[in-house]
């Protein structure tokens, strides 16, 4: 786990005909301390607790296992490349992908996450949503009985916006960081579009499935505006919230006070709403069903059935 809210120098290292940053997620090869071997679709939720043995301190073991678990069986979720282990020394990153040179942070612990996840320094952290190249995240649970991984799933750092990250009171004077303002990652903020699930409850799922759930997201990297990004976040979770498959236009309305309240400096709500629909539409996110009715297709299973039709047809 790399230490969260240090962010690296977004430097460019580009070779002859190598893509901008902004055509390929991350711009520099990597020097890694060790190399997933996980080619096929085979991760094994086992994990090596004989690791953690030298080590007191309990974060300390938790970050080896889960480091050393994650370098041996998984790969990247943009494009299905194999992953490099950072330096122990690598601020923020802990793996990159040597394919696609995209960058995760790994948190892991125990049981389940909180709902408040503790993170770094809070200006830091707001410096890195605000950057679409800053490393994105691995979040790994296990059960410490059984030692084996429960829960693995990447959030793409642009599913985090101000709302997901809570500022935390200034420390006292009498702490060694005296005046230090950390914050927390809100867990339950983060859509459920944006956890790209390898293992859920102990079941792992398919490896295309996991790279087509992430790519159908990636368009939110283009976008790097916090509020324009923040407004088909906000769309997703009323969503959501709505707990059906199928809603309407006439719902989404009733959350337009909420969203006023939301972005104050928008003064057409509504369109601004069927504009977000829209683009979750043609993401794939949502479907339109005519006549003001819509089907969520967050896991993308609409979309798999929709084309399984079309060649059944043909």
């Amino acid at each position: 786990m790399g230490k969260t809210g240090n962010v690296r120098e977004n430097k460019e290292h580009r070779l002859p005909g190598q893509n901008s940053p902004t055509e390929k997620r991350r711009s520099a090869p990597f020097r890694c301390a060790g190399v997933s071997h996980v080619l096929a679709n085979d991760i094994d939720l086992k994990l090596n607790s004989a690791l953690g043995e030298r080590y007191k301190s309990e974060a300390q073991r938790v970050r080896v296992i889960s480091e050393a678990w994650t370098e041996r069986n998984v790969f990247c979720c943009s494009c299905g490349g194999v992953l490099a282990r950072g330096q122990n020394n690598a601020r923020v990153l802990d793996f990159t992908c040597m394919k696609c040179h995209n960058d995760f942070e790994l948190k892991s612990t125990r049981g389940t996450f909180s709902n408040k996840l503790p993170d770094g320094a809070f200006e830091t952290m707001m410096a890195r949503l605000r950057d679409v190249s800053s490393p994105d995240f691995f979040f790994l649970t296990y059960d410490s009985k059984s030692s084996y991984v429960t829960n693995f799933f990447a959030v793409p750092t642009y599913f985090l916006d101000q709302t997901v990250i809570e500022k935390r009171k200034p420390l006292s004077p009498q702490a060694r960081r005296a005046g230090w303002v950390g914050c927390n990652i809100v867990m339950n903020r983060i859509p459920e579009a944006g956890r790209v699930f390898y293992v859920r409850n102990r079941e792992v799922l398919k490896r295309s499935d996991i790279i087509e759930r992430w790519r159908r997201t990636a368009f939110l990297q283009h976008e790097p505006d916090l509020e324009a990004r923040g407004w088909t976040l906000e769309i997703l979770r009323i969503i959501q919230s709505l707990n059906v498959r199928e809603f309407t236009l006439q719902r989404m309305y009733d959350f337009e006070t909420q969203l006023k309240r939301r972005f104050p400096r928008n003064n057409f709500v509504r369109p601004k709403i069927r504009q977000q629909l829209q683009v979750l539409r043609d993401a794939g996110l949502i479907a339109f069903e005519g006549r003001g009715r819509y089907s969520a297709n967050f896991d993308g299973s609409f979309e798999r059935s929709r084309q399984s039709d079309m060649h059944g047809r043909g």
